[in-house]
C-alpha cells in the first residue's frame, strides 16, 4: 500500500476522529458509502451497489492525517456525521475512488458485460506493456463508459440488440420530419445522458496522464467524461454531445441551453408527451443521448432554428455517413505518432475513423494492446501485441496502482 499525506484542518480531523469512533458515512466524489469503524482511525468502506470498492486506513499524523489506500482517483472527500459535514480537497492525491453504478442507474435491460475474470493478471500484463512502452496513447470507446451508466452499442444487451438505428447525417439534414424525430427523442434522453459521471476507469487514465504514462486520449465517445475526470489531452474524434452547432453559420451553443429553449417553446407538446408516460430522464437512454420514443406526437415538435441565421442546428457530433473533422483527425494521428504504444480500451474499433489509427500505428511498428470484452476488428489480424478480455473500469485502476 502507498501512503498519501492529506493536509487537514483541525476541525476536519476532529470530525474524522468522531466519525471513526461511532461509525458514519464517507462521500467519495458524490458517492455516499457506509464506513464501519473497527477502532479509532480505522474504517473499511462497505459495499457500494454490491461491490466492495476499496479499503483504506486513516492514521493520525502530526499536522494531518495519513490515508493508506489501494485505489485512488477522486478530487474530494466529504465526511458526514448526522447533519454535520466536513470536506477537503485531495487534489494532490494520486489515487481516488469512484462510484460503480447500480443496475437501477443503467439503461433499462442493459447489463454490463463481464470479462474473463482474470482482472489481476490482465492488469499486470497491461502495466508491463505500458512500462515497456514508457508512454502510450489510448483509443477509447463505449465500453469505457458503461460503468458510468451509459450503455454500449454492440454488447448482447446493448443498443443495437434492441433494434436501435442511429440517425445518419443525410437523414438529419434532408428532412424536417427526421429532425423532429431526433430532437423529440433527445428531449427525453439527453438529461439522463448528461447527468452521468466519470467512473473509476476514467479517473485511472487521468491519473496515468498526470504521471507521464499517457501521451493523450483519442475517444470515440461523445459523453465528455474523460475531460470531466481530469484528462487534459483529449481528442473527441466524433465530437461532443454537449454542444449544438448551426450547419449554416457555425454558431455553437450548449445543448442543454438549446433543449431548454425547445422545451419552453413546446410546453403543450411536452405536457402531452409526459401524459403518455415519457419524461426527461427516461432510463431508455442510448449511448448518444437518444431515447426510445415511439409516438406520432414527435412529428408535431417545433424545432428551434439558429438564433443567428435561422439555420439548422445539429449536435456537434459525427453522425453515421459524416466525416471526422480534419483538425480532430490530424490531432489524433499526432498523438499516435508521439507515443511508443497504443492501447484500445472499451472499443470494437469497427468504425474506420478509429481503425485507421490502428493501421497507422502498425505501419510505424508501434505495439498495440486491446482491452475489450467483445470481439474487435483487430482480433486475429496479428496487429495486437496484447489482448485482454476484461472490463476497463476494473483493469485500468489496478494497472494505475501497479504503475504507481
Amino acid at each position: 500500500m502507498q501512503a498519501i499525506m492529506l493536509q487537514l484542518t483541525t476541525s476536519v480531523l476532529s470530525k474524522c476522529q468522531e466519525l471513526a469512533r461511532v461509525g458514519g458515512r464517507f462521500s467519495l466524489d458524490g458517492c455516499v458509502v457506509d464506513a464501519i469503524a473497527t477502532s479509532w482511525g480505522r474504517s473499511r468502506l462497505g459495499n457500494v451497489d454490491g461491490r466492495c470498492i476499496v479499503s483504506f486506513l486513516l492514521e493520525q499524523q502530526p499536522g494531518g492525517m495519513m490515508i493508506k489506500s489501494r485505489q485512488l482517483f477522486v478530487p474530494s472527500l466529504q465526511v458526514q456525521l448526522g447533519q454535520r459535514r466536513a470536506s477537503f480537497s485531495t487534489s494532490n492525491v494520486r489515487i481516488a475512488v469512484a462510484k460503480q453504478p447500480a443496475q437501477a442507474d443503467l439503461a433499462t435491460d442493459f447489463v454490463i458485460p463481464e470479462g474473463d475474470g482474470n482482472v489481476t493478471q490482465a492488469s499486470q500484463a497491461l502495466a508491463k506493456f505500458i512500462r515497456q512502452c514508457k508512454r502510450v496513447s489510448f483509443i477509447t470507446g463505449a465500453g469505457m463508459s458503461t460503468a458510468s451508466g451509459i450503455p454500449d452499442y454492440r454488447s448482447p444487451t446493448g443498443a443495437y440488440s434492441k433494434g436501435h438505428k442511429p440517425i445518419t447525417h443525410n437523414e438529419f439534414v434532408d428532412k424536417e420530419s427526421n429532425r423532429q424525430r431526433y430532437w423529440s427523442r433527445s428531449l427525453v434522453g439527453y438529461k439522463t445522458f448528461a447527468s452521468k459521471k466519470p467512473n473509476i476507469g476514467h479517473y485511472a487514465l487521468s491519473n496515468l496522464e498526470r504521471r507521464g504514462f499517457v501521451e493523450g486520449l483519442i475517444t470515440q465517445n461523445v459523453d465528455g467524461l474523460h475531460s470531466r475526470a481530469g484528462s487534459e489531452t483529449v481528442v473527441e474524434l466524433h465530437g461532443t454531445g454537449h454542444i449544438v452547432r448551426c450547419l449554416s453559420c457555425g454558431t455553437k451553443r450548449p445543448r442543454l441551453e438549446y433543449e431548454t429553449e425547445m422545451v419552453e417553446k413546446n410546453a403543450s407538446w411536452v405536457g402531452e408527451l409526459n401524459s403518455m408516460g415519457f419524461q426527461a430522464g427516461d432510463p431508455s437512454v442510448r449511448p448518444d443521448g437518444d431515447a426510445d420514443v415511439n409516438s406520432q406526437l414527435m412529428y408535431s415538435l417545433e424545432v428551434v432554428p439558429c438564433a443567428v441565421c435561422n439555420g439548422v442546428m445539429k449536435p456537434d457530433v459525427v453522425f453515421f455517413g459524416d466525416g471526422v473533422a480534419v483538425e480532430s483527425r490530424t490531432a489524433a494521428f499526432g498523438i499516435v505518432d508521439s507515443s511508443n504504444g497504443l492501447v484500445i480500451a472499451g472499443s470494437s474499433v469497427q468504425v474506420y475513423s478509429a481503425f485507421s489509427l490502428i493501421l497507422h500505428a502498425a505501419k510505424k511498428h508501434i505495439p498495440i494492446a486491446v482491452v475489450n470484452i467483445g470481439e474487435t476488428r483487430v482480433d486475429n489480424t496479428g496487429l495486437e501485441s496484447l489482448r485482454l478480455h476484461e472490463r476497463c473500469d476494473m483493469v485500468l485502476p489496478q494497472t494505475a496502482e501497479i504503475l504507481s
